[in-house]
């Protein structure tokens, strides 16, 4: 990853993107671009509005963005970037970065205006869905290096890019992978209850078999010394938060497209759910 583009809203927690964009910019030797968005509602009543009150704006986001580029380290400011951009927040930072040719987004959890959120989604939800750039979202937590990741796979194409987003973003960190699936469904036939057990038991056993060897047909020539897998079966959001928590993860990586149908809606909403409430930073890809 050669360029990175922090979206900077400005208040007080930017602070936590900034820090995480510098310590990522600093580890990959890579070029960061601060970007802050005046949004561009107003304009809607631009007969209204005077000119001049346009430009104090910028200009005033100008200097308050300037202060956070101010606590980047000296070797840092060389390759770093200031743009304060007028327009709608998902459409210009997704504008900005097909332009600077950004390898990854880096944004914060806040929220603006919650009403506006419930109806119309989150920045970063917006991001999601229309961009094709891997999207960190940093939570405030820990901002020293990933050491701890968990990334969930359903074997697609998106989760093979969200997984090698991981491995560029945390070269050194250790990463428990894992998969979920459903339990077998069984039907309506007619089994003793401990038929039942063992017959679940069987199928469970060959399909965590199945999903063993695809796993590892899956990782293919990835890092494999530092990936540790594991498949559990259950409801999907529910496992991997309970996987994060138990790793103590620092960092979630998913995809946000499934194989096929419905497996890339559910792919999607289990994103969007990690999104609206992250249990740590969660780095997404397509």
């Amino acid at each position: 990853m050669k360029t990175l583009l922090a979206a900077i809203d400005l208040e007080p927690d930017s602070i936590v993107v900034v820090r995480r964009a510098t310590e990522l910019a600093c580890s990959l030797g890579a070029d960061l671009h601060l970007v802050h968005v005046v949004d561009d509602t107003f304009t809607l009543y631009e007969s209204l509005v005077e000119i001049p009150m346009r430009h104090r704006l910028e200009e005033a986001a100008r200097r308050a963005l300037q202060q956070f580029a101010d606590t980047l380290p000296e070797e840092l400011k060389a390759r770093s970037h200031c743009d304060v951009i007028l327009g709608k927040p998902a459409k210009a930072l997704l504008s900005t970065a097909r332009n600077i040719a950004a390898d990854l987004i880096i944004v914060g959890r806040h929220h603006k205006d919650p009403l506006q959120d419930l109806f119309s989604g989150t920045t970063a939800e917006k991001l999601l869905r229309y961009s094709h750039i891997p999207l960190l979202l940093v939570t405030g937590g820990e901002t020293g290096t990933y050491r701890k990741l968990v990334a969930a796979t359903d074997f697609s194409r998106s989760s093979h890019h969200a997984l090698k987003s991981a491995l560029w973003v945390a070269p050194q960190a250790k990463i428990r992978l894992i998969h979920v699936f459903d339990p077998p469904f069984m039907g309506l036939a007619r089994y003793r209850q401990q038929d039942m057990e063992e017959l679940v038991v069987r199928q469970n056993a060959r399909i965590k078999q199945e999903i063993a060897e695809e796993m590892l047909h899956f990782l293919g020539n990835d890092d494999q010394s530092r990936i540790s897998t594991q498949v559990l079966s259950g409801e999907t959001q529910a496992c991997i938060a309970h996987v994060v928590d138990k790793q103590q993860s620092q960092l979630l990586v998913l995809g946000t497209h499934g194989r096929q149908g419905i497996s890339r809606l559910m792919v999607g909403s289990v994103a969007m759910g990690f999104l609206s409430a992250p249990p740590c930073d969660v780095l997404v890809a397509k």
